[in-house]
């Protein structure tokens, strides 16, 4: 196959009151050996000097003042203009080779025959020292993706580390409902994939990840209903036997029945 095109890159940040951990996300993000086209930092309302930090190193601000995750990632996307839509979160560190990889990722994604890959998710490592880092991080994310994953009959987007090509996200993003913002975005944007599209999964694309969604708990339950309930509410478009029949994950006979 011929060698990709050039594309641009643009990184999205959604950040409520996350100012501390932003400019080191930012940091590292400026330090890459191979830039960003744009980094964009999405206000979600925040009472701290979120945008005054984004400003200073010379992003991007947008302000979306109605608070949800969904509404800011959809107002930075929206607003976005590179070729591909990266969305990292405010407490993440990149290491310098980051968006080279990410680079190489699409470009084995283009050359590849089959679906046409409208999104490269990658992965997360939880700053926690030596085993217990990757112990944590291995089971949190090996979960989420076959869970989700059996739902939608392809890898599902990761929130804190993924991309979507523009052209893809402004044929979506009518269908997307930014007001439900108990859903979580990434989960509502993965069963848009059509059934000629998928998700590359990119494992060494890696962020290092604050250990706060580890932090308790209630956190951990409030998560979990925040799954159900984006998939529950999923399944009323995309019913999973449909979906995964439209895949040709079900068996010619099995099409046959629900045809």
């Amino acid at each position: 196959m011929p060698d990709p095109a050039p594309r641009t890159i643009s990184i999205v940040i959604p950040c409520l009151n996350d100012a501390h951990l932003l400019r080191r996300c930012l940091a590292s993000l400026h330090a890459q050996e191979t830039p960003a086209d744009e980094i964009i930092v999405v206000d979600n309302g925040s009472t701290d000097d979120t945008a005054a930090v984004a400003a200073q190193t010379g992003a991007r601000v947008i302000t979306e003042p109605r608070r949800g995750i969904t509404w800011a990632t959809h107002a930075g996307f929206d607003a976005a203009e590179g070729d591909i839509l990266a969305r990292v979160d405010a407490d993440v560190h990149a290491p310098a080779d980051y968006l080279t990889r990410l680079h190489a990722a699409w470009d084995a994604a283009d050359r590849s025959p089959g679906r046409r890959v409208v999104g490269v998710t990658g992965v997360a490592r939880f700053e926690l020292p030596g085993w217990r880092g990757d112990l944590a991080s291995a089971t949190y994310l090996s979960a989420y993706r076959r869970s989700v994953g059996s739902a939608l009959g392809h890898h599902p987007l990761f929130g804190t580390n993924y991309s979507v090509r523009r052209d893809w996200w402004q044929t979506i993003r009518p269908r997307l409902d930014s007001a439900d913002t108990f859903s979580h975005e990434d989960m509502q944007m993965s069963f848009e994939v059509r059934p000629d599209e998928t998700v590359w999964y990119q494992p060494d694309l890696t962020l290092d990840m604050d250990a706060r969604p580890l932090h308790g708990a209630r956190q951990t339950v409030r998560r979990f209903h925040r799954g159900m309930h984006t998939i529950l509410r999923a399944w009323r478009y995309h019913p999973p036997h449909r979906r995964l029949a439209a895949r040709g994950l079900l068996g010619e006979r099995m099409k046959e029945v629900l045809a």
